[in-house]
């Protein structure tokens, strides 16, 4: 799940000004309380991985307002190791406050913390983390099943859904095993190439973000005794526009440390909070960024050293069994409906002109 993005929303749902405690992450009785926002909190989500594309962090700033963090740039980022090593991030150009690991992958049992310098000059580490050494295999397949849901106006709908299902042969170690699992998405957008005395074609988009950001699938295995797991749905996607031109699923297998873990279950439960002002408001979640000269300082966030193995597919329109009936971005000279997204697919937000490697 983006990291951020249940930040933003959490400040929004639970702020209280009587005690107001966050992570980075019933009553029949109205219950009045005044709420605010608080801002300029730091917020740390990244992560080591054997995986290339996966060593990235992203950093933001609790905005004092109902948005979502406001990216951090200009900060330095440095990876380290427990022999000494000392690894830079460089910026991301393309995406505000995600900082990028080059040329080098994470190596289970091995440790890893990080150092940030803001560009205020002040200093955050992380608390190490070893990477964990076994992760285990997996497979995934989709299905299709058709739901009810609530859309934002509260209306019920019927709508058909691509579910994710995980089978995963765990490995067999005398150290405890904890697991998290994810997906993530990306779909190709064509926009509309309209006429023109040049016959110039626009390039497509390509969009990379998180299937379904509300659904955390963790694994403890303190508490479940068995070597393998099947049939486990792990993200429903709703089948809309996206699916009109290839659109792929890629699910992560992540092993964890018990620290990084028991702070990805705090964050289950909280991301899990849809209600209102009546629910229980969350106790804050501990993450492992500290501010080297303010110990005391609020900060949001974990960094975590993460063996990973992934599973990848792709679904293409002929894959679907049902008519889609979304109007895609070709061209139509009768038609003057375009959506935002066809005049411009950068306007659609993780939207990139750059191909994955792997698409």
């Amino acid at each position: 799940m983006n990291l951020i993005k249940i930040i933003g929303i959490s400040i929004i749902r639970f702020s209280a000004k009587i005690f107001w405690v966050l992570f980075v992450t019933s009553c029949l009785t109205p219950i009045d309380f005044e709420t605010e926002n608080i801002g300029g909190r730091l917020v740390v989500s990244g992560q080591i991985s054997p995986i290339q594309d996966q060593n990235k962090i992203q950093l933001g700033l609790t905005a004092d307002t109902k948005r979502l963090p406001l990216p951090l740039t200009g900060a330095n980022i440095t990876l380290f190791n427990d022999t000494g090593m000392a690894y830079p991030y460089i910026e991301d150009s393309e995406n505000q406050g995600t900082y990028i690991l080059t040329n080098i992958i994470g190596v289970p049992t091995a440790t890893y913390y990080i150092q940030i310098i803001v560009p205020t000059g002040e200093v955050y580490k992380s608390i190490p983390e070893k990477m964990p050494e076994s992760v285990g295999t997996i497979s995934t397949r989709y299905d299709f099943l058709q739901e009810e849901y609530i859309d934002l106006e509260g209306v019920i709908l019927n709508q058909y859904f691509a579910k994710i299902y995980l089978n995963s042969i765990l490995p067999t170690s005398s150290n405890p095993l904890y697991l998290k699992w994810s997906i993530e998405e990306a779909f190709i957008l064509s926009p509309t190439d309209f006429p023109d005395p040049f016959g110039d074609i626009p390039p497509p988009c390509f969009i990379v973000q998180n299937a379904d950001p509300q659904r955390i699938a963790l694994f403890n295995g303190d508490d479940l005794k068995t070597t393998s797991i099947e049939n486990l749905l792990i993200g429903s996607r709703i089948v809309d526009w996206t699916f009109l031109e290839k659109h792929y699923f890629t699910t992560y297998q992540s092993s964890l440390t018990k620290d990084a873990y028991e702070y990805w279950r705090k964050v289950n439960i909280l991301a899990n909070q849809v209600g209102s002002i009546f629910d229980t408001p969350p106790a804050e979640i501990t993450g492992n960024i500290y501010n080297v000269n303010n110990p005391s300082e609020k900060v949001l966030g974990f960094f975590q050293a993460s063996n990973q193995v992934i599973d990848r597919f792709y679904i293409l329109p002929t894959n679907i069994p049902f008519p889609l009936l979304f109007k895609a971005c070709s061209y139509d000279p009768i038609r003057f409906d375009y959506p935002t997204r066809c005049l411009d697919c950068l306007s659609l937000r993780n939207s990139s002109y750059i191909r994955p490697d792997w698409f």
